[in-house]
Parts: C-alpha cells; sequence; structure tokens
C-alpha cells in the first residue's frame, strides 16, 4: 500500500503538471530553435546522461546534463525524464513555476538500444544507452489526460503527409519488419511454438506494474483483468498467449499476470524473445499501453487497445475505451511519420551528432549484430 507521503508528492505533482501545462500548451512549437541557439551555462536536471547520448542533441549547448539537487542557480531550461511523482519531478516543476520557465519532457523513442537502460547485468555501456529520443513540451506522449504535442500533431487536419513522406515512411516500416528492429533489441528472433497446432493465436501483453504509462494511460489494475477476459471470451477457439514484461523477466519490476497459471488455452512466455517475432506468429494482438500495440500495427496484425496509447483512436485499432479528443483519422504510414521521423530525434553515437530515423536504424542493426556475435564478451 502507497504511503501518505507518496500520495501527497502524486497530488502535488499532478497539480503543478496540470499549471505548467496552461504555460506550456501553446499552439507553436519549434525545436529546432531549442535545439541550436547559444544558452547561458546552467544546471539540467534530472536527465541521466549516463544512459544516453542526449548531449549530441544539443552541439550548441553549454553546461553539462546532471541530475544535482538542490539546483545551485536559475536554469533558464527544464527538462525531466519521464514523468513520475517522485520528490526529483516535483521539485523540477516547483522551480519551473516558481521561475515561469517550460518543462521538456524527454523520452525514449521507439526504438533506443539493445538492452533496457534498467538492465541489470553486466554488458559494455554502448548496448544500453539511448540514442532515439522524443521531446514534448505539453506532456509525456504516454499521458492521454490531456493532449500531448504529439496527440496535437496526429489530430490535425492540417498537418498533411505527403506522398513522398508515405514512402518514406513504408520503406522504414518494411526495414523494421526485415530486420525485427524494436525499442530493446537483445531478445533472440525466432519463430516460437506455443500452444496448439493449426489453432489461431492471441497475443496478451503484460506490462511492468503501476509504470506511469498505466496511471497515465487511463487503465488499472481491472484493465488486465478486463483484457484477459475480453480475449478469452472473444477468442474460444483460439490459444491465448500471455507474454511477460522483460523487466519482469529480468526481475527488476513486477507484472501483472505474475500469479496467472497456465490452464485450458491459456499459455504464458516468459522467456526473451523478439517482440516482432512474438506478433508475426500471433493473429490478434491485445494490449494495454505498451509499445507492442504499436509494432502489432506495424506488422499488419489485429490490435485491440484497453488503455489509451497515443496510437489509439486514430481508426487503426479496435478500441475499448475512447478518447473524445482524437477526432482526426491517420493512416499507418501517417501514424509512423508523425511519431518516429516528426515527433522523434536520433543521433549516431560514432559520429556524435544527430542523424535521420534510416542513419539510426541501421547503427542499431550494425551494433545488434555485433551484441549476437558475442562482441559484448
Amino acid at each position: 500500500m502507497r504511503g501518505e507521503k507518496e500520495y501527497m508528492l502524486d497530488t502535488l505533482f499532478m497539480d503543478m503538471h496540470l499549471k505548467l501545462n496552461a504555460i506550456n500548451a501553446t499552439e507553436t512549437f519549434e525545436p529546432e530553435e531549442i535545439f541550436v541557439k547559444e544558452v547561458k551555462p546552467l544546471n539540467e536536471v534530472y536527465l541521466d546522461g549516463s544512459t544516453t547520448y542526449i548531449e549530441y542533441l544539443f552541439p550548441n549547448l553549454k553546461g553539462t546534463f546532471n541530475n544535482k539537487l538542490p539546483l545551485e542557480e536559475n536554469p533558464n531550461f527544464f527538462y525531466t525524464c519521464g514523468i513520475s511523482g517522485s520528490t526529483e519531478h516535483t521539485h523540477i516543476l516547483a522551480n519551473a513555476a516558481m521561475l515561469n520557465e517550460k518543462v521538456y519532457i524527454i523520452e525514449d523513442s521507439f526504438f533506443r538500444s539493445i538492452f533496457s537502460h534498467v538492465y541489470n547485468g553486466k554488458v559494455d555501456e554502448k548496448y544500453h544507452k539511448s540514442l532515439g529520443f522524443t521531446i514534448d513540451d505539453i506532456t509525456h506522449y504516454i499521458d492521454a489526460s490531456l493532449p500531448s504535442r504529439l496527440e496535437k500533431m496526429l489530430n490535425d487536419k492540417n498537418l498533411v503527409i505527403s506522398d513522398a513522406q508515405k514512402k518514406r515512411a513504408r520503406n522504414c516500416i518494411n526495414r523494421i519488419l526485415e530486420t525485427n528492429l524494436s525499442k530493446y533489441n537483445n531478445q533472440p528472433i525466432y519463430t516460437p511454438d506455443i500452444g496448439r497446432k493449426n489453432v489461431p493465436k492471441i497475443l496478451v501483453v503484460d506490462q511492468a506494474y503501476a509504470d506511469w504509462s498505466i496511471k497515465k494511460g487511463a487503465a488499472s489494475d481491472k484493465t488486465f483483468e478486463v483484457m484477459l477476459d475480453s480475449a478469452v471470451k472473444e477468442n474460444p477457439t483460439a490459444d491465448i498467449i500471455v507474454k511477460t514484461h522483460p523487466d519482469t523477466m529480468s526481475g527488476a519490476r513486477k507484472g501483472y499476470y505474475d500469479n496467472l497459471v497456465e490452464h485450458d488455452n491459456i499459455y504464458k512466455i516468459s522467456e526473451p524473445i523478439n517482440p516482432l517475432s512474438l506478433v508475426k506468429y500471433c493473429d490478434k494482438v491485445y494490449v494495454c499501453t505498451t509499445q507492442m500495440g504499436l509494432e502489432a500495427l506495424l506488422c499488419g496484425k489485429e490490435v485491440h487497445t484497453f488503455g489509451l496509447p497515443f496510437y489509439a483512436g486514430w481508426g487503426l485499432t479496435i478500441d475499448y475505451q475512447k478518447c473524445e479528443r482524437r477526432t482526426n483519422s491517420r493512416t499507418l504510414e501517417e501514424l509512423f511519420y508523425i511519431a518516429y521521423i516528426m515527433y522523434s530525434y536520433f543521433v549516431n553515437p560514432d559520429k556524435k551528432c544527430r542523424c535521420e530515423i534510416e542513419e539510426a536504424m541501421e547503427y542499431l542493426i550494425n551494433l545488434r549484430d555485433a551484441y549476437f556475435k558475442g562482441d559484448n564478451l
């Protein structure tokens, strides 16, 4: 049970976050101006540069990335790495509100590294440092309680994606499908053999317990109960495959289906496997807010959403909740182009500078090849 202190911090965080959004929710956002302008020396707080290559996005930035608290001087940039109700985040929001400064929410992009940043084993840092980022001036893209910059872009009927841009998106999608490139890429690539022969396979994806993507994605413990029940009832002749979250496999975090026991036509897969390999094996995918739902869309699968992930509500998914704000329709190529190309930023660690998505993808593919060949030893 959460204590009173943690509850109060969460409440304070939400209150300040909503106030800051009133400041931040401008209709125009020009990240290029932020990235290239000269700025005074500053303390950038709560951004763990040790697990990212974020500094390569800011070639003219003076100062260092650190999470040193309390602030020793007034910064003119405020960053948080994700969102939470932690003391550090609350402190950053309070300082930003006091100085009437914007807070930029930095998060990993939709592919980032070989290993997760929470990986507990010994591996060269190049395998777990993030090279892909999203930066939002309103809120985190997982936050369904109000429109993020990404949601605004997807919902903007005046934001037209050209045929050339759609072709570029399709080429990237095809490369992802060809190589099984995912957010984390240390899992082995193979075709699983689960359940009965010649029976439809329904994938139900677990997530890390009490993650902020659940809290802010209009979901709860009950959502996962309803999702599994729906998968079973809607597919009575199929095999139901419940996928354990990678952080749960490593022991770093709990999941919602930890105590689920295999029975009848319900199976669990807790062994490491590349997400796209597993998705390709299945016929339908049931998700709450996980990125695997997005990757299932890339694979052409029927995707059922039970929370409110950013990719739901645009006519591509079967949604069990409705977000009244989301009134636009998007094709898969439009969704990909806006989320992966317009909204995301990538770096080439070898060149120590920003790069296009295609270059970042090839860098990760080559890095994964080196890892699988034993270069990590």
